[in-house]
């Protein structure tokens, strides 16, 4: 009877585990993430920028500020965003430049596919986690930048 009872417990401990997961899927991305990249410019130059991002995740609200900095061009961001199943819903903001837009898109195998619309601009935007890291790529069109490629990885990861 022990046995059965500690089989239950660990069965039951793993499907919670499993429940939770599928609850808020992007809970591991709340911290600091840092990271190097670069920009490229209408003008056709590319500059390389340090960056840190700030997440909050919960409950399927995902808040990122990120800064970016280059010598020559800097990135002040901030996205609000909503996940229900796999449909993503939001706001982004750049506010250096006063860049402002809805987003829409996915969530789906640890990846985003949003798009944001502006008044004057249009953008695509993919973020790829994987472990400790991720991979973000912004490409704009109505806006000096033509393209955003940063790896981050995450400041305390496992520990």
């Amino acid at each position: 009877m022990k046995i059965l009872a500690r089989l239950t417990a660990v069965t039951l401990s793993a499907m919670l585990s499993v429940w939770v997961a599928l609850a808020d899927p992007i809970a591991d991305l709340t911290g600091y993430w840092s990271g190097n990249g670069t920009i490229a410019l209408t003008n056709g130059r590319t500059e390389r920028v340090k960056c840190q991002v700030f997440y909050k995740a919960e409950g399927g609200q995902i808040r990122q500020t990120m800064r970016c900095a280059s010598p020559d061009y800097t990135i002040n961001a901030l996205a609000e965003l909503q996940l229900k199943g796999s449909q993503v819903t939001g706001t982004w903001e750049e506010k250096t430049y006063a860049a402002k837009g809805a987003v829409t898109g996915r969530f789906a195998n640890d990846s985003f596919a949003l798009s944001i619309q502006g008044a004057n601009f249009t953008a695509v935007m993919n973020v790829t986690l994987s472990s400790c890291k991720q991979s973000l790529n912004i490409t704009p069109q109505g806006l000096e930048v033509t393209r955003v490629s940063i790896a981050l990885a995450k400041e305390r990861c496992g520990g």
